[in-house]
């Protein structure tokens, strides 16, 4: 794996807050489910807040497969399209790693230390496979992929 390509990756999650993440509807396997999701990462692990009421948490626990986009919203220069196409598996967090993602999210996300605590608030963790780094500035439809 090309490191110049993993510094890329990781410099693009950095500096991105949101991402649209695809589960597999719960109720109805053949039916895609997709919501906005606010994320921090440490390294390729990228970890997002849910309630255990949502639908993507319930999703998520019935089948781990999923799918995130982070992208730019270039408006209607399509050659500046810059973005990440990821494939894996999420899981909730373990209650050892609380404490460590908590702190990775309040670094990127003040405003989180001030929320009051809720006992259906979870971490999931989202643990890539597949990574397609998109770029048209090299070139219309210009992807780059990594394997995990």
């Amino acid at each position: 794996m090309s490191e110049n390509i993993k510094n890329e990756v990781l410099n693009y999650l950095k500096n991105h807050l949101y991402g649209n993440l695809a589960s597999i509807n719960s109720n109805d396997p053949k039916q895609p489910h997709v919501s906005t999701v606010v994320y921090v990462n440490d390294g390729f692990t990228i970890y997002f807040g849910t309630s255990l009421k949502t639908i993507k948490f319930a999703n998520i626990e019935k089948n781990n497969n999923v799918a995130l986009t982070i992208d730019e919203d270039v408006k209607t220069d399509w050659m500046k399209i810059t973005g990440l196409q990821i494939e894996g598996k999420a899981s909730p967090i373990k209650e050892e790693e609380i404490p460590s993602v908590f702190r990775i999210y309040s670094e990127k996300f003040p405003i989180i230390k001030s929320f009051p605590p809720n006992p259906d608030s979870r971490f999931i963790k989202v643990t890539p496979k597949k990574i397609w780094l998109l770029d048209y500035t090299k070139g219309f439809g210009h992807r780059e992929y990594l394997e995990l």
